[in-house]
């Protein structure tokens, strides 16, 4: 009895958690199919039953979740035995391998039902997530299920596949990503070879140890740090590049638009732009911050790589989610939200003295 009240403590203490975050996390629904490979000691032959869980997400890494599954094990030397679990879980995301798809470790404690006679156990494992769209994901675990009743001497091995889906909209994000972010002037500097300290590459007045701004055209006044001078705004002209859920890649549809902004610029030297990057409301306000500045990052990418406008006349703002333009209550407000838009066009103080 004592083992069970354990079991009760345990659940109701990993089920408290998820009101606490409940603001900023996400329920989901995980039916799917547990197989078992039983120890010789329970005289179970290897079967297949059916698995459902209740989880919370209330974290980029951290879920609580409450499960149980059914099978008729079969017994090895003929028949069947009815076997019901319920279990406890903790699942914490590693970092992501591929697009979309991460390892994740998970542990946990429950009670087992072998025809009528109850086991504590504790089990923990590793498995693999993947994200299929902002509402489903496919998960599969490989784990070690160890019973009080035997005094853990022996164990059972469990793989479990489950469909997960994703309650609501307003959700933390699920996909723990490691982005590589785009090196400032002062980073590539740091990171390039020694130069002697007298060296001016772009010849701006401005040493290279010093230059944050190391491609600066030669018509245009520098501040200290090697940039152009801005002098004022004088237009405004609207970038719609679009982006698909969680994502940072550039779509080639847009590549038409962004060339009308490299054109504009090669036709007034004198001006500089501003790509201002944003994101839908799922998510943290820290990632889709860091999210949003990735989007406008590559869309100035496009404009350098493919389009040779020079990176000094290029500057990037993530604004994160704070500025949508259509409601993030729908998956189409939520599309039109994800988006690199307006360029800002301002004039630089030109033709420094050489």
């Amino acid at each position: 009895m004592k083992r069970y009240s354990l079991i009760a403590v345990f659940t109701v203490a990993v089920l408290a958690l998820p009101p606490l975050q409940a603001a900023e996390g996400q329920w989901y629904l995980a039916p799917g199919a547990q197989y078992m490979d039983f120890d010789d000691y329970t005289g179970l032959d290897e079967s297949w039953g059916f698995a459902l869980g209740l989880g919370f997400q209330f974290s980029e890494r951290w879920a609580a979740e409450f499960s149980t599954f059914d099978m008729d094990a079969d017994v090895v030397t003929g028949g069947e035995i009815d076997l019901d679990h319920y279990r406890a879980d903790l699942l914490y995301d590693l970092n992501p391998i591929a697009e979309g798809l991460r390892p994740f470790l998970v542990g946990g404690m429950g009670n087992t039902n072998f025809n009528g006679d109850n086991d504590t156990l504790l089990n923990f494992g590793a498995g693999l997530k993947y994200d299929l769209n902002e509402s489903w994901q496919w998960r599969a675990s490989l784990r070690s299920f160890s019973y009080f009743g035997r005094d853990f001497e022996d164990s059972d091995i469990g793989l479990e596949t489950s469909l997960i889906y994703f309650f609501g909209n307003n959700s933390t994000p699920r996909r723990v990503t490691q982005p590589e972010p785009t090196p400032t002037p002062q980073a590539r500097q740091e990171s390039a070879p020694a130069t002697p300290q007298s060296r001016d590459s772009d010849r701006d007045g401005v040493q290279d140890a010093n230059d944050n701004c190391p491609d600066t055209p030669m018509n245009y006044a520098v501040d200290a740090q090697g940039c152009p001078i801005e002098v004022e705004e004088v237009a405004r002209v609207e970038l719609m590049v679009n982006f698909e859920f969680d994502r940072d890649e550039v779509q080639s549809q847009y590549f038409a638009e962004i060339e009308e902004v490299a054109d504009f610029m090669a036709e007034y030297d004198d001006v500089v732009i501003e790509l201002e990057g944003h994101t839908d409301s799922r998510g943290t306000e820290a990632y889709n911050e860091d999210l949003s500045q990735r989007r406008a990052d590559a869309v100035r990418q496009v404009l350098i790589e493919r389009f040779n406008v020079q990176g000094s006349r290029i500057s990037t703002r993530g604004f994160g989610e704070r500025q949508p333009i259509a409601s993030n209550d729908t998956d189409a407000g939520r599309a039109q939200n994800r988006r690199v838009i307006t360029v800002i066009i301002k004039t630089l103080q030109n033709y420094r003295p050489r």
